[in-house]
């Protein structure tokens, strides 16, 4: 990028469902620690009055008939891209021609082409980019990262993940378009699981092969309501993953985890602030409370990314604490992250699992084209 901003960080989103009105209450919180820090100043939907109601939470926002207003708006330092997965790819690349610094969120885009398109577009631009995969920022796998890596654990043996939500289209997420071919990328394991396939890769490595199997009983053709994916991982050790989309309403998101080194096992039923179950090879056996999470994750971020200490008192959001990131990295504080190479790479391996979903085989990374 460019010189870094030293002024207050103008951005406009586009997208006012969901995800959108989650990214300007996580910026609004920043805002709120960081006077002058950031301010949005621009929403599109193309639900006028979503729009016009996401718009009011901000004393100078204004809300815009056209995408191409905020393009256009020479004041805008960033957009924030919030819509269905279909729409990503067109307006990335309108973004990063017109200059705007970009968030996007996961999945990247439709396709692993269309995520190198962005990729590209943002790289000739010469814009920050960063995708919104999330879980990097979760307190329990940040610890748990940290925790296996430590010399006493000894080499990884196997990680197990369960990922399960009700079916997007109602509840909490209400999103009627993933359920639309052509619209989503697909089921649970690219709209959902793709924050698993990343963190799997930044908790533990690169990953050599994946075998999947998945079906399709809720979904419209095309869009899974389950999978079960196996990894070979680089470094010589496999791990499973079971994706579910279910018809249970009152029961949350939630993921659990569980991961077996030589002298370590560790467990967390949340993907968020713990506790963690944790046995140890000389017999120890406990658990680590959310204080301590708490505790080692904000020193562990705060040892990386000093910059972001006013906003401690969030931390336990890892929206929040993505979103303080990206700008941050556009006020020249820290570097972005996860970066667009992330949301390829994720996309990438994801691919790979519906490759060997198809053909009933194991697909090697490497060989995915």
């Amino acid at each position: 990028m460019g010189s870094p901003l030293k002024r207050q960080v103008r951005v406009g989103i586009i997208g006012a469902g969901l995800i959108g009105r989650t990214h300007s209450l996580m910026l609004r919180l920043l805002a709120d620690a960081l006077p002058e820090s950031v301010a949005v100043t621009r929403v599109h939907d193309l639900d006028a009055a979503a729009a016009d109601a996401l718009a009011s939470k901000w004393p100078e926002a204004k809300s815009c008939a056209r995408a191409e207003q905020i393009f256009d708006d020479g004041s805008i330092d960033a957009v924030f891209v919030c819509t269905p997965t279909a729409t990503h790819r067109e307006l990335c690349l309108r973004a990063a021609a017109s200059g705007k610094h970009l968030f996007c969120e996961k999945p990247l885009a439709m396709n692993s082409a269309e995520a190198g398109e962005i990729r590209e577009a943002i790289e000739r631009a010469g814009v920050v980019g960063q995708v919104g995969l999330v879980l990097r920022f979760s307190p329990v796998y940040t610890v748990i990262r940290a925790m296996a890596a430590e010399e006493g654990a000894g080499r990884m043996l196997a990680v197990t993940m369960r990922d399960d939500q009700d079916f997007p289209i109602r509840g909490a997420h209400a999103s009627e378009w993933r359920n639309q071919p052509g619209v989503t990328a697909g089921g649970t394991l690219i709209e959902h699981g793709v924050h698993d396939f990343d963190v799997f890769a930044w908790m533990f490595g690169p990953i050599r092969s994946l075998y999947c199997r998945t079906r399709v009983l809720n979904g419209a053709p095309g869009i899974e309501d389950f999978a079960a994916t196996e990894f070979e991982f680089e470094a010589g050790f496999y791990g499973q993953l079971t994706s579910v989309w279910h018809r249970i309403l009152n029961r949350p998101s939630n993921r659990r985890i569980e991961i077996f080194t030589e002298n370590l096992f560790l467990a967390c039923d949340t993907d968020s602030a713990g506790p963690i179950a944790i046995q140890r090879g000389e017999g120890y056996e406990g658990k680590i409370t959310e204080e301590e999470v708490m505790r080692r994750y904000q020193d562990l971020v705060l040892r990386e990314r000093p910059c972001l200490s006013p906003l401690r008192h969030a931390f336990r959001i890892p929206y929040a604490v993505q979103d303080a990131i990206f700008i941050a990295a556009l006020r020249g504080q820290c570097a972005p992250g996860p970066g667009i190479d992330a949301g390829v790479a994720a996309q990438r391996s994801v691919e790979a699992a519906y490759r060997s979903a198809a053909r009933g085989i194991a697909v090697d990374l490497a060989d995915l084209k």
